[in-house]
């Protein structure tokens, strides 16, 4: 389904400085948050992209830097070109439905969040979604999803889950002022005040259209044909219990004793 119907021409007068990045490991509920965001009235948040990361990457490739260079490109002309072609596509998107922000939701570039940072300036603010990490192993696990070069299904979702959250923790550290948490579980339980709470720093308010969001039209991209379906926020929490008692020692072993708390990141900002 495709909801931009016409060709848009982008002004370099109105574009988004300060677009956000919606990140966190895979099938810890960033599509839904998505869904919640690109039905706010300020906000466009299309699909996974993918691509932002290749322009990010080009940002530290010499050769595409000595390609610049050869054209009368200083370093920081680099960077502000590729930018505004690694944005061009989500401006559109965002001019096309009347909206002041754009957004991006790609799980994938929870592993890239530094190289982004730097291709915008510093700029972007982050919606970090955490979730429970044993269940998000259970559910990458038991989809078969092979997200790296580990052989071993279930190795290769607990060191993918692994690898995104010190990531998006070391960024966070890092820039603790442009990033905000959205946990999972209190999304789930009380919407409207976790949705407000994750706002607020943005200088934006809750607004009700969010918990309508089944109502509202959202391209669909590569995202999991069950999340299209959904119309309610429902936890899903607990199901890494279902996993042999070695498995779940290992989450343990992995993330930690806190696991046994249901409440993960509720508790722990480790």
């Amino acid at each position: 389904m495709v909801v931009q119907t016409r060709a848009v021409v982008v002004d370099e007068r109105e574009r988004c400085e300060t677009p956000l990045f919606i990140v966190g490991p895979h099938r810890s509920g960033t599509s839904l948050v998505r869904r919640l965001f690109n039905s706010h009235p300020e906000i466009a948040c299309p699909p996974e992209s993918f691509f932002i990361a290749h322009y990010a990457a080009m940002l530290e490739d010499r050769h595409v830097e000595a390609g610049y260079d050869g054209l009368g490109y200083s370093a920081e002309q680099m960077r502000a070109d590729l930018a505004r072609k690694a944005a061009e596509l989500h401006e559109a998107y965002r001019v096309a439905h009347g909206k002041r922000i754009w957004a991006d939701k790609t799980p994938g570039y929870s592993l890239h969040l530094t190289g982004i940072d730097r291709l915008f300036g510093g700029k972007p603010r982050y919606v970090l979604v955490l979730r429970h990490p044993g269940d998000v192993v259970h559910s990458i696990y038991r989809r078969g999803w092979h997200l790296n070069d580990i052989a071993d299904p279930f190795e290769s979702a607990v060191q993918h889950v692994r690898d995104c959250l010190a990531s998006i923790l070391e960024f966070e550290a890092r820039n603790p002022d442009r990033c905000v948490r959205i946990l999972y579980d209190a999304l789930c339980e009380q919407p409207e005040a976790a949705l407000a709470q994750a706002l607020e720093p943005m200088g934006l308010g809750f607004h009700p259209a969010m918990l309508r969001f089944a109502e509202q039209d959202h391209n669909f991209g590569m995202e999991d044909p069950v999340i299209r379906g959904t119309r309610t926020i429902a936890a899903r929490s607990g199901a890494w219990r279902g996993l042999t008692p070695a498995q779940q020692a290992r989450i343990a072993a992995v993330f930690g004793p806190q696991v046994e708390d249901a409440r993960y990141w509720r508790e722990s900002k480790t």
